[in-house]
């Protein structure tokens, strides 16, 4: 029950964001929206405000919103607004429809800049091992990637450099380390190597301070911009032949936020950072029926003067939605192969 809560939290509001991007740009240009909803099916509760419909439904994955010129309304009784009315998104200039379009996707990417903020600005991480020198006294004496920090010599450290200047400072004199593993406080004792001045016990140690909010969102954004970077050169990769596709459907999603819900909150907001990272990147993919699928043919649009033939068009969305059908069969089939029933 716990997985299902935060797959629906995680995904249901990666989806609603985007969504709401879209909504925010159409009711900012003057595009009539008919509805806008939370969640998908049967609906809940519905109130309409002005020309719009707000809704609850009883899927809470995601939302939905329709537009004047791209969609049809819901509520059969609903006004239906015809492409040369100024409402219409049809109607619209392409910059403004291409802008409707992209603040989708770019919702995306601002959520994940405030949730690798919100992790900046709330998640404290002690002065953590993250490697250990094979043959160092370090591990000699048993101690692992993911040991935090506590004490040196039973004096409270608090940073990186508390911990590397009491082991510089002992030399080759024992000394004792409290660490935390797993949630438990464990004592080991440990003989540095070096003179007095440059102990060393063979360890690399990372940690994370709290920052306040304004350094928070900053390195909530350069997180987003790096994260971006690696992830679009990674699927050029992939697309070129260079490295293996390794991609989840529903089933390794679903898994992949049980199992770190599960880790604690501070790794679920690095996770739902990536994932609406990974969804603003596919939805821009020039592929119909995509957003960026939209942004391509808007763009044909503009350098020939005129929209692409609805006939061309529909072929093109109909091919488009036969190649995600495609990748979401072959990403399922992954994730069932990766079960444990398949080891």
């Amino acid at each position: 029950m716990s997985t299902l809560i935060a797959f629906v939290l995680v995904f249901g509001t990666i989806v609603f964001f985007h969504e709401m991007g879209h909504f925010l740009v159409a009711k900012l240009v003057g595009i009539r929206v008919y509805e806008f909803s939370l969640g998908f099916g049967p609906g809940l509760v519905t109130k309409k405000l002005g020309e719009t419909l707000y809704s609850i439904r009883a899927m809470p994955l995601g939302g939905f919103v329709k537009l004047a010129g791209m969609d049809e309304p819901v509520d059969e009784d609903a006004e239906i607004v015809p492409d040369t009315d100024s409402r219409s998104f049809a109607n619209k200039p392409i910059p403004v429809r291409m802008a409707t379009i992209a603040a989708g996707p770019l919702m995306n990417f601002v959520l994940a800049i405030l949730l690798f903020g919100l992790y900046f600005m709330l998640v404290v991480v002690p002065p953590t091992i993250t490697m250990v020198e094979p043959g160092s006294p370090a591990d000699s004496v048993g101690l692992r990637p993911g040991d935090a920090f506590v004490a040196v010599n039973e004096e409270q450290v608090s940073n990186t450099d508390d911990v590397v200047n009491v082991i510089q400072r002992s030399g080759s004199e024992q000394i004792l380390l409290t660490v935390e593993r797993a949630g438990e406080r464990i004592q080991l004792s440990v003989v540095p190597d070096g003179a007095p001045g440059e102990g060393r016990i063979g360890v690399y140690i990372d940690e994370k301070p709290q920052l306040p909010l304004g350094q928070s969102i900053m390195a909530g954004l350069m997180q987003t911009v790096r994260m971006t970077q690696e992830l679009v050169s990674v699927l050029g990769r992939m697309v070129t032949g260079q490295m293996e596709a390794e991609i989840a459907g529903p089933i390794g999603i679903y898994q992949a936020v049980g199992e770190t819900a599960r880790q604690g909150y501070a790794n679920l907001l690095l996770l739902a950072a990536v994932l609406n990272i990974n969804l603003g990147l596919l939805n821009l993919l020039p592929v119909p029926i995509l957003d960026g699928g939209w942004l391509v043919l808007l763009g044909i649009e503009g350098v020939r003067g005129k929209p692409v033939n609805p006939e061309y068009r529909g072929i093109a969305q109909f091919i488009g939605l036969a190649l995600l059908i495609l990748l979401m069969v072959f990403a399922t089939f992954k994730d069932i192969t990766r079960l444990d029933f398949f080891s």
